[in-house]
């Protein structure tokens, strides 16, 4: 599988991924715009598809991830990863990939992320339940679920540094509401 072959090169295992929210498509087909701003469809790829909640856990839309044929990378597509569109209006704070059920078991620790990969890698090497919010504008946006009381926020070490700024200010944001911590993966 493409998407078992690209998640293990980057050394994590496809197996942790819970099906209700992260699956497998082997064809997906692939749209952008042409100088004309027409949609044209430049093929089908093997995808990640990851259902994104908002903050009360409710279905908002899906993150698409193209992936090369062989699994051994990201399709070579203008942009790999896409947001689908979402029916709800308003804004999307609080929005995450809920790759692994936290507060379902009774514990008050949340982790988050930008991106899926991170956070399965924090995972990976945690065991910590932690959420991927997609880009950096959407984690320094984020709401944890009412009954979290200790925020781990794994930040990208961007050269542009957009991932620890979008963590300070998810840190000024939320306050002293609650023990959160920044942390590197």
């Amino acid at each position: 599988w493409p998407l078992q072959r690209y998640l293990a090169g980057r050394g994590l295992d496809a197996s942790v991924l819970n099906p209700r929210v992260v699956r497998f498509h082997p064809a997906l087909e692939y749209w952008s715009r042409d100088r004309n701003d027409r949609s044209i469809r430049i093929g089908r790829f093997p995808a990640m598809l990851a259902l994104v909640s908002d903050t009360d856990g409710r279905p908002l839309t899906l993150h698409r991830t193209y992936l090369r044929c062989d699994g051994l990378g990201k399709a070579p597509v203008p942009s790999p990863k896409k947001l689908m569109p979402h029916a709800q209006s308003g804004p999307r704070s609080g929005a995450a990939i809920r790759l692994f059920a936290g507060h379902a078991s009774g514990t008050a620790a949340l982790g988050v992320a930008e991106g899926i990969e991170t956070a399965l890698a924090v995972h990976a090497m945690s065991g910590r339940t932690v959420w991927a919010c997609l880009s950096a504008t959407l984690l320094q946006g984020f709401r944890p679920p009412e009954g979290t009381q200790r925020l781990s926020i794994w930040t990208d070490k961007d050269r542009s540094g957009a991932g620890e700024q979008a963590a300070s200010v998810l840190r000024q944001r939320l306050g002293d509401s609650l023990d959160i911590r920044i942390l590197l993966p």
